[in-house]
């Protein structure tokens, strides 16, 4: 009849979704009086009714069943338009023809046992407890499960599971559940389906499409070995589990090869969607009964190549096609390690929710990983070319997700060889990417990108912790591990909440037309040595509305940078232009050169239109670069309270190589009537008068096109009388460098 009764412990089993109405929540079953009050007639099948006689007056009736019928084997034709209602009895052994038939009963008890439903049935849902199932949440449902998907794939109709029930999928290799064509799983009354798979998924998608799951809560209830990976026994049943299954059903001739592979561990998803197209997981919850990271959803959803159907496979040589059309409303992974990863051709998360997450580890937080690093480093989304030859994912759109951070189990961390479980990762070659609304609190941080082509990322904010990594493994918050094309970054926070940082949360990237507007980089007390946070390696990019911001800064490499681009991009990058604010700079008066900001922008020799601005706020230091020619603004402001006299030295000094182009003197209070009194600029080679300063309360502005001094200068107000501890003048100086190498 079925593959599922070809392997008998191998469950096939169908849903339906792309393109459907999804209207009603709860299935249609009209009361007994409204049918009576409705038909033009209800029948009470009698014990001995004739079913391979049926009067030709019984269509558009209710067909009431009191009582047990063993059909013997029948084939049932029911007349058009016949609504069976249950009320007690049982159809067993047989097969039922509907013709627009309707299915009906108010009660919980089993309807069908060992009975085949065919034909054309208006009813929405079938449930399993009408085919056996207990749906207790206890005793093991899964044949009756099956059974029900088998005849709803048969009739058309959605399985609709309104109580908690149980399905016992954990041996190896035997009980995962294929699901066919055009099914429809959805729950009802918040109830879950409890599975226990370990080493085989508890679902396979296996080249099939249109499938719909909805308003269900899958509640893991297992536990794992994390010093055990996998052995060939386990993986070589699992094989031919699938292998059974692709040719029994999609007529696939492996001559000396098995199904793509893709590693074992895999095996231990949820859902394993194996080249199926047009799914939809709407309201779903993944959700772990355990409270420990060793009772965890190893996997929750994998996506896979595998091979075309109906052709023959020689020696590892075919056509191949991988997952398209997968649709995630209102997803929620709770209690789960590696969320959904692979490859795949149109992904569409909104609302997606993560809420417990971990890493591999056994009870007391050993073996982080598994043993040997059996588990690959686990993201809450993981989509790259998943090793295929073929293909790469692309068309993926990511909307309104939060990754709420809750760590589960040790504060240990992988080694640098296997990576680290952050929020998103797009790696391989992704193309047309859309991550729109995208919040993550895990404290591993937000992403890996990686050779992302057409990508828009924008309203995103994320908060990590950098002091759980050796710092020599180099894992940055929002790391780029790749080249970057027509990208555009939006909105973008990003914060270390560590209370020491010793690299910026904020990667370098490799790429052209890459614009990011508004990203902002926080991090508490600064340690440093490298240049950064921003720098795009390439041409025609774009840094604007952007800013770094730092509670402490305390580096003590002198020369350190805000901008950084590479060797390549200074020396022949164009069309570059950054625009950055820095709040929370170290002071750079005790030694400009040396602890104001670099502009690592362009060589003398680029020949290349290129353009930088930082505004450090704290010091009031503005650094401009045009192409090679570098323009930076520094103003100084002091308060100056008079004192006695002819002369007084301030605080502010003018360092060599600057120029003063601008003087504002504010006097706030009355300075001596009988003094006249200037600023002038002091050194070694001699003094320069800059201004008169009011002796009454006023203002005085003055605005200079003077060379740069080449000694640094002291700033003195000189008086031909004693000042006489009178007066407050605030005094504010905009220096201006120039440096234009040759």
């Amino acid at each position: 009849m079925k593959y599922l009764n070809f392997l008998l412990l191998l469950l096939v089993s169908s849903v339906s979704a792309q393109n459907y109405q999804y209207s009603l929540d709860v299935p249609k079953v009209l009361e007994p009086q409204l049918i009576e009050a409705e038909s033009s007639s209800v029948r009470i099948i009698p014990q001995d009714f004739d079913w391979s006689n049926i009067p030709t007056d019984y269509s558009d009736s209710v067909w009431e069943i009191r009582y047990n019928f063993d059909l013997a084997g029948q084939t049932i034709i029911l007349p058009e338009n016949v609504t069976v209602r249950f009320n007690g009895g049982v159809l067993v052994n047989g097969t039922v023809r509907g013709d627009q038939s309707i299915i009906e009963s108010n009660s919980e008890n089993q309807l069908f046992d060992a009975l085949t439903l065919e034909g054309t049935f208006k009813s929405e849902y079938l449930k399993p407890q009408w085919f056996g199932a207990a749906m207790n949440g206890t005793t093991d449902d899964r044949e009756d499960f099956v059974e029900t998907l088998d005849q709803a794939e048969n009739i058309g109709a959605k399985v609709l599971v309104d109580k908690n029930m149980f399905i016992d999928v954990e041996e190896t290799g035997k009980k995962s559940i294929f699901l066919a064509d055009n099914a429809w799983l959805e729950g009802a009354n918040d109830a879950s389906i409890i599975i226990n798979n370990l080493l085989s998924p508890a679902f396979y998608m296996a080249l099939t499409k249109n499938i719909t799951i909805k308003n269900v809560t899958f509640l893991y209830d297992q536990q794992y070995d994390a010093t055990f990976g996998w052995v060939s026994h386990d993986n070589g049943l699992n094989i031919q589990q699938l292998k059974g299954y692709l040719s029994e059903t999609k007529d696939i001739v492996f001559n000396t090869t098995n199904p793509l592979w893709r590693g074992p561990v895999l095996y231990r998803s949820t859902f394993l969607i194996d080249a199926a197209e047009n799914i939809l997981f709407d309201n779903v919850t993944f959700k772990s009964k355990g409270d420990t990271a060793d009772k965890f959803i190893q996997w929750a959803i994998k996506l896979k190549e595998e091979y075309k159907p109906s052709q023959t496979v020689n020696n590892d040589v075919g056509v191949t096609v991988i997952p398209k059309n997968i649709t995630m409303k209102n997803v929620t992974l709770d209690g789960v390690i590696m969320g959904i990863q692979g490859v795949v051709n149109g992904f569409n998360s909104d609302g997606l929710k993560s809420k417990r997450y971990s890493d591999v580890q056994d009870l007391n937080g050993n073996y982080v990983g598994g043993k040997s690093f059996w588990m690959p480093p686990p993201h809450l989304i993981y989509l790259n070319a998943d090793n295929s030859t073929e293909y790469e994912s692309s068309n993926i759109e990511i909307l309104n997700t939060i990754d709420y951070g809750e760590y589960i189990g040790s504060e240990k961390v992988r080694a640098s060889v296997s990576g680290y479980c952050n929020s998103l990762k797009l790696v391989g070659n992704v193309n047309k990417v859309l991550v729109d609304g995208y919040k993550s609190y895990r404290r591993d941080g937000l992403w890996d990108l990686q050779n992302i082509t057409d990508g828009s990322f924008k309203n995103i904010y994320s908060e990590s912790l950098s002091n759980i990594f050796n710092p020599t493994f180099r894992f940055y918050a929002a790391r780029f591990v790749g080249t970057l094309q027509n990208c555009t970054f939006d909105n973008i926070t990003i914060k270390d909440n560590s209370a020491v940082t010793s690299m910026y949360p904020l990667d370098f990237t490799l790429g052209d037309n890459v614009d990011m507007n508004n990203v902002n980089i926080y991090v508490k007390e600064l340690t440093t040595a490298e240049d950064g946070p921003f720098a795009i390696f390439g041409s025609n990019n774009t840094v604007m509305n952007s800013s770094l911001n730092i509670e402490n800064h305390m580096t003590a490499v002198e020369n350190i940078g805000v901008i950084a681009n590479n060797t390549k991009t200074r020396n022949f990058g164009a069309n570059n232009h950054y625009e950055i604010v820095v709040n929370g700079w170290r002071e750079i008066e005790s030694n400009v050169p040396g602890r104001c900001m670099k502009l690592i922008l362009t060589n003398a020799s680029n020949p290349n239109s290129n353009y930088a601005k930082i505004v450090d706020e704290n010091n009031k230091f503005t650094a401009e670069k045009v192409n090679k020619v570098r323009t930076d603004h520094w103003v100084q402001t002091e308060d100056v309270i008079i004192g006695s006299g002819s002369s007084q030295e301030l605080k502010m000094r003018i360092p060599y190589n600057f120029a003063v182009s601008k003087i504002e003197l504010i006097t706030k209070e009355d300075l001596s009537l009988d003094t006249n009194v200037t600023i002038i600029a002091r050194s070694t080679d001699g003094e320069t008068v800059l201004s008169k300063v009011s002796n009454k309360v006023g203002q005085v502005n003055e605005s200079y096109n003077m060379d740069a001094f080449s000694l640094t200068q002291s700033v003195h107000l000189i008086s031909d009388e004693d000042l006489k501890n009178a007066g407050k003048v605030t005094v504010s100086m905009e220096l201006t460098r120039v440096t234009n190498p040759n």
